[in-house]
């Protein structure tokens, strides 16, 4: 029906955070662009009086509220009242704005004065002003359950205030957006996690390989000079020939140096040898450690977005 086809928001764009460089298509599939999915449930509760505050999975907030019933007890007209109107919200917009946004919802001569109004902790109306932040609003009525709206016509003979409920998001569903996105998150990192460990652990191996291969061969250097000096050609001989393979390993060292930007040891010996081993290993099976490392900072991200939610409604939530 049309009064369904009104409801459906997810044509909705914020146009203003959007760079030149945004591609509007659907992104894996989707018929609904991403952050303004359209929820049946969001417009169940809206009645009469009451509305909604939603979130979304882009940051913004969702405001239903049932203007086109105010709008109608304010003319006094007995026609059948729009469904309820749906205003994109960024955290950073002042209250200001969603006031003119409330206020072109209606006749230009009613010119209503929009005023938004929550409980303080000792039970005590207050009234926000309209320089407030939509997030730091949010984040302080967050341990309510509600907040109201007061919108009083200017024009003469129209009635008096009329006041708007509005229903204040759960933790649960200001978060469920994120911890979707994060058990995404943490499937896909999960999936490369088996294989990224199982390429570190042979890179490992290898490298320790290498490592007991290099005693080996020390062991016999130290077996041939010691046969060479006392059994076959004198330390006469051999003198020369140990003190130009020591000066030798000095050259090779200096030039690992320069090559690597560090000192020699065994423990850069070693951890060069684990890391090209490593990266050959995740080339050759296809890990793109790339997007690990991305996954892991957005798992880490979000994690702290949902913890920082949590303290807002004094909640202990804990994820690993």
């Amino acid at each position: 029906s049309s009064e369904a086809e009104n409801l459906n928001v997810s044509h909705a764009r914020f146009l203003a955070d959007s760079p030149a460089t945004t591609k509007w298509k659907d992104e894996e599939g989707s018929s609904t662009p991403s952050g303004l999915e359209g929820s049946a449930e969001d417009f169940d509760s809206i009645t009469e009086g009451k509305g909604k505050l939603s979130p979304t999975s882009s940051h913004l907030f969702k405001l239903i509220l049932p203007l086109g019933d105010v709008d109608a007890r304010t003319t006094g007209e007995s026609v059948k009242a729009p469904p309820p109107t749906v205003f994109l919200l960024h955290p950073s917009q002042p209250l200001t704005h969603v006031s003119r946004l409330i206020a072109s919802s209606f006749a230009p001569t009613a010119d209503p004065s929009i005023a938004f109004r929550s409980a303080a902790p000792s039970g005590r109306r207050v009234q926000w002003s309209g320089s407030t932040d939509v997030g730091d609003f949010v984040r302080d009525v967050a341990r309510a359950t509600e907040f109201t709206i007061h919108i009083t016509p200017k024009e003469s003979g129209a009635k008096p205030e009329t006041v708007l409920t509005v229903e204040v998001p759960t933790f649960a569903d200001r978060t469920r957006f994120l911890r979707r996105r994060l058990d995404v998150v943490m499937r896909q990192q999960g999936d490369m996690e088996g294989l990224k460990r199982e390429c570190d652990h042979e890179a490992r191996r290898g490298a320790r390989r290498v490592a007991v291969s290099g005693f080996g061969v020390l062991v016999l250097y130290w077996g041939a000079v010691a046969r060479l000096t006392f059994w076959d050609y004198g330390w006469d001989v051999m003198e020369p020939i140990t003190y130009l393979s020591g000066l030798s390993t000095v050259i090779c060292g200096y030039l690992w140096f320069l090559y690597q930007g560090r000192e020699v040891s065994y423990s850069s010996v070693l951890d060069r040898s684990i890391s090209t081993r490593r990266r050959a290993l995740y080339k050759a099976r296809g890990l793109d450690i790339d997007r690990w490392h991305d996954l892991h900072a957005e798992a880490r991200a979000l994690r702290r977005e949902i913890g920082q939610i949590a303290r807002d409604y004094d909640q202990d939530w804990k994820r690993g």
